[in-house]
């Protein structure tokens, strides 16, 4: 018996495209990739902390999952709202790539003596609250300025001086192949400068009954990577974290080492971190009443190092 034509719905980035292209070459059967334009391709000079509803770069996709336009949908995890909409599931979590963020920096802004190695007062480009916050934990002279665009074109806004560095995903970096010269790039520690809950994992929404959608992902499940990133994604709800407020969580599969960044009890972004996973269970049931520590970044492990090669 023929197998219909799967119609999986994407963004239409170089890096959604790219993202889908890894799911299509593993899905079973025919299919077809279907471009959806979301609120957050539309409104391009919109600050990510200003939009007033969740899903900015899902919901038109999740909408067109529902109405049955579509029978696939390809998002970056990080993305996706934590309350999946009723009648969706998360059909496949893919094996998690690198969680971490790299820093981009023009030659002439570069201070190595620096624990973050930039200049006195340069502009980074920071897309998310996350990524402000934690700048202003690392060094307070350093000035986050709000950058939006998919990845080529916040590497090229660096390129031309509109900010002295930008931060971005390492895994976008790395999928998309991307080179950045004459950016000089360094990896951030994800288990200091604390990554998005679900950063580097590429998700595939589904709707429920759909049986047969469901069946075809086959076995593009990642079981580990969905147990780090349901905790992660826990930890999101309990503190009401996303674009609106920063937050960062990080499980680590190889020890089950969490850490979280959340607002502290002084306003500013703290840390807290667990060795055993049951603690932090423990934590996540209670309501997390315990605020993070307030964040003292530069006497801790590594935070900023010269990045490996990703092309």
């Amino acid at each position: 018996m023929s197998r219909r034509v799967l119609i999986v719905g994407t963004r239409g980035s170089r890096l959604a495209l790219e993202q889908t292209r890894r799911v299509i070459e593993r899905l079973s059967g025919p299919s077809e990739v279907r471009v959806i334009k979301t609120s957050g391709d539309r409104f391009q000079d919109q600050k990510l902390g200003e939009q007033a509803d969740v899903g900015f770069f899902t919901k038109e996709i999740e909408q067109e999952l529902l109405s049955k336009q579509i029978d696939l949908a390809v998002h970056s995890l990080k993305d996706l709202p934590t309350v999946v909409p009723p009648g969706l599931v998360l059909g496949a979590l893919l094996e998690r790539a690198a969680a971490g963020d790299v820093l981009l920096v023009r030659p002439e802004a570069v201070d190595e003596q620096q624990a973050i190695p930039l200049k006195t007062g340069a502009m980074v480009g920071a897309s998310s609250m996350r990524r402000q916050a934690l700048l202003g934990a690392v060094r307070e002279d350093l000035e986050p300025v709000p950058i939006r665009g998919n990845v080529p074109t916040r590497v090229d806004k660096c390129r031309r001086g509109d900010c002295d560095a930008v931060v971005l995903a390492r895994a976008g970096l790395a999928r998309l192949g991307l080179e950045v010269s004459p950016l000089v790039a360094f990896d951030l520690n994800p288990r200091v400068w604390i990554c998005s809950p679900g950063q580097g994992v590429i998700a595939v929404e589904a709707r429920e009954d759909d049986e047969e959608s469901r069946a075809r992902l086959g076995d593009m499940d990642h079981a580990p990577t969905r147990a780090c990133v349901d905790v992660e994604r826990r930890l999101h709800v309990v503190f009401g974290g996303g674009c609106h407020a920063p937050f960062g969580a990080f499980v680590a599969e190889e020890n089950s080492r969490i850490v979280v960044a959340a607002p502290s009890q002084e306003g500013r972004m703290g840390i807290k971190e667990f060795q055993v996973r049951s603690e932090a269970e423990e934590w996540i049931g209670s309501g997390c009443p315990v605020p993070a520590q307030p964040a003292n970044l530069g006497r801790q492990e590594w935070i900023c190092r010269p990045a490996q090669s990703w092309c």
